[in-house]
């Protein structure tokens, strides 16, 4: 799988269920899909450029970045964020 293929179903039930974390990794992934659709770890500036562009980004999302990038590099990490991808 691709991370195009993760953008499909929203990550629901996560396991921090929180709400704004599961937007955070869908986030990631449509940055990583627009990037080359293979997973990779990206950097923190690099989240805030995109998401300073489509002018919804809160400072918040940064602590939550963290929590959530590195469950955003592998198929099998993604999967193991949210059992609904």
């Amino acid at each position: 799988m691709k991370p195009s293929d993760f953008m499909k179903k929203h990550p629901y039930n996560s396991i921090f269920q929180n709400s704004e974390c599961e937007t955070i990794a869908r986030n990631i992934m449509v940055i990583l899909s627009d990037t080359g659709d293979s997973f990779r770890k990206i950097e923190l500036f690099e989240y805030e450029e995109r998401r300073l562009k489509d002018g919804n980004y809160s400072i918040k999302e940064k602590q939550l970045f963290n929590k959530v990038n590195e469950y955003c590099v592998s198929e099998e990490m993604a999967q193991k964020f949210s059992k609904n991808w």
